[in-house]
C-alpha cells in the first residue's frame, strides 16, 4: 500500500517543525488552518469563536509540536487539540447562559433544528477523547474508517469498535440529555 504524497509532506513538515525549522510551522498552518477553522465552526456554530479557537489551537500546536511522537498522527493530534479548545469554549458559554437573559422563543422549525445541532455538538465534545477523535475524523473530516484508523495509528477493528461505542454513547446522551451529567 502506498502512502499519499501529501501525508508524507505533512510528516516531513512536522519533523522540520520539531527540529526547530522556523519555516515549517507556517507551512503547516498554511495547509491546515482553513480546515481547523471549518471544524471549529462546525463544533461551535460561531464563526468569530471558531477563528479564535483555531488561533488558540495553533498556539498550542506551536508550543507542543516537539511532544508529538508520531508525525503521521499530526492530523488526529491537531484535531484533538482543536476539539479540546472548542469544548472549553462551549463550557464557558454554557456557564454564561444562565446569567444572561433568556433568548426569545422562535416558532419556526429552524430553531429546533439548530438546538438539536447544538445538542449534538455538545454531546460530541463531551465524549471520551478517543471516541470524540474518531467521530470528528469520520463525520466532520469525512475520513473513511481506514483513513481515520491510520490518522489515529490504531487498527481498523479498533477504529470500528470506537465508532460503534461513540454512536451508542451519543444515542444514549441524545435520547436522555441528563445522561451527560451522569457520565
Amino acid at each position: 500500500m502506498t502512502r499519499h504524497t501529501t501525508a508524507i509532506e505533512i510528516e516531513l513538515l512536522v519533523l522540520e517543525a520539531q527540529s526547530g525549522n522556523p519555516k515549517a510551522l507556517p507551512l503547516l498552518a498554511q495547509r491546515y488552518h482553513a480546515a481547523l477553522t471549518r471544524r471549529a465552526i462546525l463544533l461551535t456554530n460561531n464563526q468569530d469563536a471558531a477563528a479564535d479557537i483555531a488561533q488558540d489551537t495553533w498556539v498550542a500546536i506551536a508550543k507542543n509540536i516537539r511532544s508529538l511522537r508520531d508525525p503521521a498522527r499530526f492530523h488526529a493530534w491537531a484535531s484533538s487539540i482543536l476539539a479540546n479548545t472548542a469544548r472549553d469554549w462551549i463550557k464557558q458559554q454554557a456557564k454564561r447562559r444562565p446569567h444572561s437573559a433568556p433568548a426569545p422563543e422562535q416558532s419556526n422549525t429552524d430553531s429546533s433544528t439548530s438546538n438539536d445541532s447544538q445538542a449534538t455538538r455538545d454531546a460530541v465534545m463531551n465524549l471520551d477523547p478517543k471516541l470524540r477523535d474518531i467521530v470528528i475524523l469520520i463525520y466532520m473530516d469525512r475520513c473513511t474508517i481506514e483513513q481515520a484508523a491510520a490518522a489515529l495509528a490504531i487498527p481498523i477493528g479498533t477504529a470500528k469498535s470506537r465508532l460503534r461505542k461513540a454512536r451508542e454513547t451519543l444515542s444514549t446522551i441524545i435520547e436522555d440529555p441528563d445522561q451527560t451529567e451522569r457520565t
